[in-house]
């Protein structure tokens, strides 16, 4: 008699399943690792758009943008938001007696995903 036994059939499903469950684990992990580089991708795009719209604003008009209250983007970006925060320039880094030329900006980008990204720079008047 030719076949396979209940045994041997239950084994072969056993064994079957095992291998299935780890490419499935294999596969989820490579599905989350490219959603999240493609939001980091995403959130540090939109925090370069928003350093560019504010660093080429008048020195005057370069102030905090919903810095206590993060907005969102809206349309197909409504899940992340973003901030401006303009702050001094830490002494550490600019030694000049007249501290009132410089501005640093910073741009936050926030996601669930990602969390926040953030871009900074140092502007001046002069």
């Amino acid at each position: 008699m030719k076949g396979f036994t209940l045994i041997e059939t239950i084994i072969g499903i056993v064994v079957l399943g095992v291998i299935a469950l780890g490419l499935f684990a294999t596969f989820t992990g490579v599905f989350k690792n490219a959603v999240q580089d493609e939001t980091i991708t995403v959130a540090v795009s939109l925090a370069k758009g928003e350093m560019e719209r504010v660093t080429k604003l008048a020195w005057a008009s370069i102030l905090n943008q919903y810095r206590d209250a993060p907005v969102s983007f809206g349309g197909n970006f409504s899940n992340y938001s973003w901030q401006v925060r303009v702050d001094r320039v830490p002494t550490a880094i600019v030694h000049t007696t007249n501290m009132n030329q410089y501005k640093q900006v910073e741009v936050r980008v926030t996601n669930p995903i990602v969390g926040d990204i953030s871009l900074k720079t140092i502007v001046t008047n002069n």
